[in-house]
């Protein structure tokens, strides 16, 4: 009597987990990439494009951030549709910070003003150079002591 509770609990386990499995929506546990290789619109392939032909379907700000190296942008082209999704790769995450004047992004270059030493912290200067409006946002940050090598 135990051993047939036993398989039937089994069984219904195994039955709920095919369900589940069955009732999950589309291209969920999908890669990103291979969602974007499929248009959306038409279910067509998509071709990533090279450097030269996604420069043509970038924004001029897109540009700009490809041209200072910190982002790489690509764009995955639809022929059916005329259909592009234009995708951001951070090159540089430590050195790209928000403009306050435009909210595009801007280049950020630190300066140290007092090295940290084993008794007190450090300073650094910190400027975000915008490329988009020219704003330049300048700030100080302040770092830990320096431990010593043991």
């Amino acid at each position: 009597m135990m051993l047939m509770l036993v398989v039937l609990l089994v069984g219904f386990v195994s039955a709920v987990v095919v369900v589940l499995s069955m009732n999950r929506p589309a291209g969920q546990g999908e890669s990103k990439r291979s969602e974007l290789e499929v248009c959306q619109h038409c279910g067509q392939a998509r071709e990533l494009l090279d450097e030269e032909m996604d420069d043509l379907h970038l924004n001029d700000e897109q540009r700009r951030q490809e041209q200072s190296g910190a982002v790489d942008y690509h764009v995955w082209w639809c022929g059916s549709c005329e259909d592009g999704v234009v995708t951001r790769n951070s090159r540089f995450i430590q050195t790209v910070g928000v403009c306050r004047a435009c909210s595009g992004r801007a280049e950020q270059s630190m300066r140290t003003v007092v090295p940290a030493t084993a008794a007190r912290g450090g300073e650094l200067q910190v400027e975000l150079a915008c490329q988009g409006c020219g704003h330049l946002q300048r700030f100080w940050r302040y770092t830990p002591r320096a431990s010593l090598a043991k």
